[in-house]
């Protein structure tokens, strides 16, 4: 019995040994990277001004590795036990070519870029590709996409296909879905073809290159890694190919170093399961501790709010509000964050009244940020708010009754509603490009709307525009009037979004000029953002490109009461406004200019006194004379018998930078 002692326990430490290697075989990473330039995405990375393009190249990197992958086996990335070793390997090899770990941080690589795409239980190219209106993209991404055309239909089908998946939810819910789409098509078409979609999804160039046979990544990118020339990288043989070693699985020295290796790794192992044991336990808490804070601090209203007699706005009770909307079954509409009903007070004053839906922590803070832009922004184009009402859980803001209700409603051609008149279009175009102006050019710090659009432009008594809904705003980052790109979560509206920013996620104004040029095409066509399953800019683009047909663009209810010069010049405003690079874009001034151009040639000279003034005068020294806006009335009148002049050097009055000031309620101001 003693003979066999040693032999069995030989024999157990070889069947440990054959256990240690084919588990190291089965943890090779199957993503394959070849053929990709990191030489350019560690160039791009290296500038410190171009992150947001740095992230889109290290997206479509991974992004185009998982369509490989997905090609072969069908699945949407690699399993769990395999994604922690290709996210440190491929973070290896990024950092091997020049990718620095702030970089890769800052783009959220292994969390909003993962190795592995779950759509909502969407795991497969299979169950992509049966997803609702998938067929729709497959449809408009037909490569190649080389021509801009056909790369924004792509966009916008994959836009509209996104948001019908997703819904409202969450920005990397969002990302992890546009890469699974991404993944899902690739895969059905060649390495070359891949590549060419990938350059429309992400707005990347130059991601291929010739395969070297022999050529090893310090070869391939010298000016990026200091590394001298060497055979192959450890990182590439793991990634791109299997290691080869030459083995002598039963060779009895090798024993005891086999059997010393995997009490080693045992140890590392269990020491590292209770490290993140540890942390885990640690995030609980925390979370725990968070859980309980914001419960607190939505159960008891902020104290900016509580002061009503310091605040310019009034204060009313839940009871109040409950009476005035009577028992709130008078709706006036729905928005995006809330119901809207019209409310009577006992006093005889009628306000728009915005109920809270929830109070989840987006809701808490839509209404925090609405209160505190709309308490500094009065401009007589932007809906005033009135007061607000803080009791246990609900929220409600008071704002100005709108008598017209929205734009919306009077473009769907609904019955026994006259149809708005061409002059009365134009008016109304000018209005919201004069509350933009007051917002990009003249509050402190300028700011983003974020959605624009024509249920957000409300109409009053007699038909004055004004903007509403601010509860996506979004500041410039340094406060300077020059916007400089902005990282933010993708919000807005389906058929008015910025295709560069939902590419980029970076914000700037030329966003909302975009949003502009869709709402001045639906106030020219009468139709919706999106109709029939099509985007209104993709479905007039054949017409505006055609002289001869763009009268066929006229909403058919305005007959010929119409100025063709002016159809001309606002379709130039449109195109020009939706330009899908944003710097391609005009300001929204020279947008406004524009439209006073079109509407009376002859007032050109006045806004060019105007638009000097506001350059010469940015922190104002009070407003334009009455004189000059007296001037300035009888040039143009619409059907309402209003001026159509609403001259911009008025949007600089009322900006302060206040938002709760020991005052009466503001006056109106014009």
């Amino acid at each position: 019995m003693t003979l066999y002692g040693p032999a069995i326990f030989l024999g157990f430490l070889l069947f440990l040994q054959m256990q240690f290697f084919s588990a190291n075989a089965a943890s090779e990473c199957p993503l394959d990277m070849a053929g990709t330039n990191y030489t350019l995405t560690a160039s791009i990375c290296s500038n410190k001004e171009e992150r947001g393009k740095c992230c889109r190249y290290i997206n479509a990197l991974i992004a185009i590795s998982v369509a490989r992958y997905a090609n072969s086996t069908s699945n949407l990335g690699v399993n769990a036990e395999l994604s922690k070793i290709c996210l440190d390997k491929i973070a290896e090899t990024f950092r091997f070519h020049g990718v620095t770990r702030n970089a890769t941080l800052f783009c959220g690589f292994g969390t909003k870029i993962p190795v592995s795409y779950d759509c909502q239980g969407r795991t497969t190219v299979t169950q992509m590709l049966q997803s609702p209106q998938f067929s729709s993209v497959t449809r408009n991404c037909q490569v190649p996409l080389s021509v801009e055309s056909d790369c924004r239909k792509c966009l916008n089908a994959g836009i509209l296909y996104l948001r019908n998946l997703v819904g409202t939810a969450n920005n990397i819910t969002f990302s992890t879905c546009r890469d699974a789409t991404y993944a899902a098509l690739a895969s059905q078409v060649d390495n070359a073809s891949a590549i060419d979609i990938a350059r429309c999804f992400f707005g990347v160039h130059g991601l291929s290159i010739p395969p070297v046979s022999g050529t090893s990544p310090s070869q391939l990118s010298p000016e990026v890694s200091p590394s001298p020339p060497v055979a192959a990288s450890p990182t590439q043989l793991s990634l791109l190919t299997p290691v080869k070693e030459n083995r002598h699985h039963y060779h009895l020295t090798l024993v005891p170093a086999v059997g010393i290796a995997v009490t080693v790794v045992a140890v590392m192992m269990l020491l590292v399961l209770i490290v993140l044991i540890w942390r885990k336990s640690k995030q609980l808490e925390d979370s725990d501790a968070t859980d309980k804070k914001s419960s607190k601090s939505f159960t008891q209203p902020p104290k900016r709010f509580q002061e009503g007699t310091a605040s310019i706005f009034k204060k009313y009770s839940y009871k109040e509000t409950k009476k005035a909307t009577d028992n709130f079954s008078t709706i006036i509409g729905q928005g995006g964050f809330g119901t809207v009903y019209k409310a009577e007070f006992k006093d005889g004053y009628v306000a728009a009244v915005k109920r809270m839906n929830k109070v989840s922590e987006q809701a808490e803070d839509e209404f925090c940020r609405e209160i505190e832009l709309l308490a500094r922004l009065h401009h007589r184009h932007l809906v005033a708010l009135r007061g607000f009402c803080i009791e246990r859980h609900e929220r409600f803001l008071m704002y100005e009754y709108m008598a017209n209700g929205s734009l919306k409603d009077h473009l769907l051609h609904n019955p026994g509603r006259t149809p708005l008149s061409w002059r009365a279009r134009i008016q109304i175009a000018i209005d919201v490009a004069n509350a933009l102006e007051y917002l990009h050019f003249y509050c402190d710090p300028p700011l983003c709307h974020r959605d624009i659009k024509s249920s957000n432009i409300l109409l009053d008594e007699n038909f004055v525009a004004k903007v509403a809904d601010f509860g996506l705003a979004h500041a410039s980052k340094d406060g300077s009037i020059c916007f400089e790109p902005v990282n933010t979560d993708i919000k807005g509206t389906p058929g008015y979004m910025d295709p560069e920013y939902v590419i980029t996620q970076e914000l700037t104004e030329k966003s909302d000029v975009y949003s502009y040029g869709v709402v001045l095409l639906e106030l020219i066509t009468s139709r919706r953002a999106i109709q029939d399953n099509k985007n209104l800019i993709e479905w007039a683009e054949i017409l505006l490109t055609s002289e001869s047909r763009i009268t066929e663009l006229v909403d058919p209810n305005i007959g010929d009461s119409y100025d063709f010069d002016q159809l001309q010049a606002l379709l130039a405003v449109v195109r020009w406004c939706t330009q899908r690079e944003g710097h391609a874009r005009p300001s929204i001034k020279q947008v406004l200019r524009l439209l006073y151009e079109c509407a009376d040639p002859m007032h050109s000279g006045f806004v060019q006194s105007v638009e000097d003034e506001d350059y010469d005068e940015i922190e104002g020294k009070g407003r334009t004379s009455r004189s000059r806006q007296h001037k300035g009335e009888g040039i143009f009148h619409s059907g309402d018998g209003r001026c159509l002049a609403s001259s911009s050097s008025t949007s600089r009055s009322y900006c302060s930078r206040s938002f709760l000031i020991e005052t009466s309620p503001p006056q109106s101001p014009l």
